[in-house]
């Protein structure tokens, strides 16, 4: 063997092995193929600095470094939940905490943090659904890649009665990994469909060809009255008709078939093209693991649309902007919130000590917060009621009228009052500094000038228009 190798100009190894950052000969439930994983991982928590990172640097962390980490072995092999569970632990931990030792205040539910931003959530990837949809993947390249060498060998290990996938592997004595790819078939299908070509592949009552139903699921009555539940397309068609009844219909039948005739009247007809296998929610058609991942979040009852989109179509910093997610989560430490926790505080709002410190008080009714908002609805000449809660505020901060930079800026006023209160309160509290009425609106002027100039200013004119408004 030594020698063979010298000749062959590479070297003698054995298995479990790693090639090409994939680990080779192990079984692929044995934890050992993710030690790598979680080594890599705790070995990046422990470089960052997390002491200068805000909550928007963590995010920005976590989902640009830490959830990339697992993917490439996740676009084979599936997780096993112990694995999600501790990945998840070290994501969670650093998002709300850091590097920081001790206990801490997890300020939202990570289920919560995983749904997709615009359904509420930070757009933590959840590790489980990332990896089904990674390992769809092969599903859909089996219907391409005729002459691929890894589908002919799929092909005749599990063998194919489907026209489009392999048998179901369902023996006890099955623990490969394409088990558990396979597995996921049927989520594949309900988001596709078929492109008829020659139409030998596709069942005419079975699969989605046509309309945005399954025929046997719309006409089930009209499906038992004909020939064969199993036969395909072709077969069923012909330049002069339909060919699939077993028998005449009765008169008072043919009334049943019209619907079903004006569903497949478009049909032009087969071709000698190949049958394909088509994404469904996108016009080109084309399979891509992001677009499924983002189907599947959607998916969830949880995610419900709401305000999501405008705390993060802001031009605000991201750390702003995590904090108005966190405004609108009714999740930032005011004393209504720490007393929920257990914590023995007298509630009292630092700002006018006139009212309990809750979250809708504090950035909605307080008086010296009133007083911001009342500035810049007086500079837009905005006549306005304010709402009892900071989540209907903002799904109803829209700028009737006027150019896209404006919009912009008006985008940037809740985030801007809000983390400017936010200081303020935080000063009073743990700094003892209190600063009047003008020094607060000066400052939210301020940061509001910063950040459209950072953003939202192009030229001289769009400068003068702002300081026009200001």
């Amino acid at each position: 063997m030594e020698e063979l190798a010298g000749i062959l100009g590479c070297k003698v190894d054995k298995l479990p092995t790693v090639y090409l950052g994939m680990p080779l000969g192990n079984k692929h439930k044995e934890l050992i193929i993710w030690d790598r994983i979680f080594e890599k991982t705790e070995k990046k928590l422990a470089n960052w600095k997390t002491q200068y990172l805000s909550l928007g640097g963590r995010l920005t962390l976590i989902n640009a470094v830490l959830d990339s980490l697992p993917t490439y072995v996740m676009s084979l092999f599936p997780i096993p939940t112990s694995v999600v569970k501790k990945l998840d632990r070290l994501r969670r931990n650093f998002l709300w905490f850091g590097n920081k030792e001790g206990k801490g205040y997890h300020l939202v539910e990570w289920k919560t943090a995983q749904l997709h931003k615009e359904a509420g959530g930070l757009g933590v990837r959840n590790l489980k659904l990332q990896n089904d949809c990674l390992l769809m993947k092969w599903l859909w390249r089996l219907n391409g890649n005729e002459h691929a060498l890894w589908k002919e060998v799929i092909l005749n290990k599990y063998g194919q009665t489907e026209q489009w996938c392999t048998n179901a592997v369902s023996t006890t004595y099955e623990t490969s990994v394409w088990r558990s790819i396979r597995n996921l078939w049927p989520r594949l299908v309900k988001n596709s469909y078929y492109e008829v070509g020659a139409g030998n592949k596709i069942l005419f009552w079975k699969d989605l060809w046509t309309g945005q139903e399954v025929l046997m699921q719309v006409f089930p009555d009209r499906a038992n009255i004909c020939t064969n539940l199993e036969v395909t397309v072709a077969d069923s068609w012909s330049p002069q008709e339909w060919n699939f009844f077993r028998r005449h219909l009765n008169d008072w039948e043919v009334g049943r078939f019209v619907e079903l005739f004006q569903m497949i009247d478009g049909f032009k007809g087969t071709t000698v093209e190949d049958d394909t296998f088509r994404w469904k929610h996108d016009k080109d058609g084309k399979f891509s693991v992001g677009r499924i991942y983002r189907k599947e979040v959607f998916r969830k009852p949880e995610n419900k649309i709401g305000p999501w989109k405008h705390v993060w179509k802001s031009m605000a910093p991201t750390k702003v902007k995590c904090f108005a997610w966190l405004v609108i989560r009714k999740a930032c430490l005011t004393h209504e919130i720490l007393q929920k926790k257990g914590l023995p505080i007298v509630s009292r709002c630092m700002l006018c000590s006139d009212a309990r410190e809750t979250n809708n008080h504090l950035f909605l009714h307080c008086k010296v917060t009133s007083q911001l908002w009342t500035m810049f609805l007086s500079l837009t000449e905005t006549k306005w009621s304010m709402p009892e809660h900071t989540a209907d505020l903002l799904s109803c901060w829209i700028r009737r009228g006027g150019s896209k930079t404006q919009k912009k800026w008006w985008r940037i006023i809740p985030h801007c009052i809000w983390w400017t209160i936010w200081r303020e309160r935080n000063g009073r509290n743990f700094e003892d500094r209190f600063n009047y009425i003008q020094k607060i609106k000066v400052s939210c002027i301020a940061t509001f000038y910063f950040w459209c100039k950072e953003h939202c200013i192009e030229n001289a004119e769009q400068l003068v228009d702002l300081l026009g408004l200001l």
